[in-house]
């Protein structure tokens, strides 16, 4: 009943948006640009535009979804065909459901999302139960900003956010651990954080002495690794630079500067207040995964510890400004390390540990406030 209830949820609001957002065209939830160069395929008549001259992420998406293997030509509309096409996981899904068509691929892509929305509460919600709380903690899923920005922009980040916490669920399972094994295989190919959950399962193998769920961990990165080496062979260099100069090089710059963001209308001065809160919320978390690496491990490395602290070591690595400079970026490619400490904070009722999650929430909430106000003005 509680995944049912997200799953109803997230669908009324997204049918909303559809009907008084985006004049009833279900590719407005993709957010393309005003200005966006699209295929003459997919562009007068398929694609709605948003009144945002550049549009966001889902977008490039959206492309891919109809154009997964390149047969078209869409890689050129893409703005870095390299990094997209290696989160080939949920587009290429939802154009193998309707066999290539642009009729339907849309609506498989949302209609993944919100399956991925129902197990990831579902899960969530098994994860609470097992530690004696009560299942509807399983809606807190839909806080997460994964899951959040990918509702409203239809990111690829929502799976990824569920597939975590199935890990964290199906961890200590009954061996063969076949729930888990095809995690390991999605969770690449939907981001490549994902990799970041097979080297934390390998890691947690190790720990245990199981060299066989060690090995399978292992082998289950390799279609990732095949399909990246695919995409290296047929794309450009990517030309941004990730990596840090020297360690959490990225978000002490993104401190050091602030967010440099107008303040002139009362939103905007929320939003730039919000986007601290949310600043202090990720420096919270890392604090609190080197709590874990430094005294938690010696006494329990269970697999959220382990996975929270390779996201640290992520974290660490991660130097590119842009994934520093709003929350909205931030939040969504370091939601594994915001679930993994909320997990730990339902294991050991602690709530410092759903702090960074808390002080992140209320930046992304605070973007829905448009669409709230755009779908309040259509009904009424």
């Amino acid at each position: 009943m509680v995944a049912a209830s997200a799953l109803l949820c997230a669908a009324a609001w997204l049918f909303l948006n559809v009907v008084f957002q985006y004049s009833g065209h279900s590719s407005g939830l993709f957010f393309t640009g005003a200005k966006s160069v699209l295929p003459s395929e997919i562009d007068t008549g398929h694609t709605y535009r948003v009144n945002d001259d550049v549009g966001y992420d889902g977008a490039f998406y959206h492309l891919i979804a109809h154009d997964p293997l390149n047969r078209r030509g869409f890689l050129h509309f893409v703005d870095n065909p390299r990094l997209r096409w290696r989160r080939i996981g949920l587009p290429a899904l939802a154009a193998l459901l309707t066999f290539g068509s642009d009729q339907w691929v849309d609506l498989a892509y949302i209609a993944i999302q919100l399956l991925f929305v129902y197990l990831g509460t579902l899960w969530l919600g098994r994860f609470a139960l097992g530690r004696g709380l009560h299942p509807v903690w399983g809606l807190t899923f839909l806080l997460i900003p994964a899951v959040a920005v990918s509702l409203d922009r239809m990111t690829v980040d929502l799976p990824l956010a569920a597939l975590s916490i199935g890990l964290a669920v199906y961890a200590d399972a009954p061996k063969p651990n076949w729930p888990v094994y095809a995690m390991l295989c999605a969770a690449p190919l939907v981001r490549e954080t994902g990799m970041i959950l097979v080297a934390a399962w390998c890691l947690y193998s190790f720990v245990r002495r199981d060299w066989r769920e060690m090995a399978l961990g292992a082998a289950c990165a390799s279609p990732a690794l095949a399909w990246w080496t695919c995409v290296q062979w047929h794309t450009l260099a990517d030309s941004n630079l990730y990596l840090s100069v020297y360690p959490f090089s990225g978000i002490i710059q993104r401190t050091l500067s602030g967010t440099g963001d107008p303040t002139t209308t009362l939103w905007l001065r929320a939003a730039n207040i919000l986007e601290w809160v949310a600043l202090a919320g990720m420096w919270l978390a890392l604090v609190l995964a080197l709590f874990l690496l430094f005294w938690r491990l010696r006494k329990r490395a269970g697999f959220i510890e382990l996975a929270a602290v390779l996201f640290l070591g992520f974290a660490a690595m991660l130097g590119r400004f842009e994934l520093w400079a709003s929350a909205y970026a931030t939040a969504r490619s370091m939601s594994p390390l915001l679930i993994m400490l909320g997990l730990l904070a339902l294991e050991r009722r602690s709530a410092i540990f759903a702090a960074p999650l808390l002080l992140v929430v209320p930046r992304i909430a605070l973007q829905y406030e448009a669409q709230l106000k755009g779908v309040l003005r259509g009904m009424l």
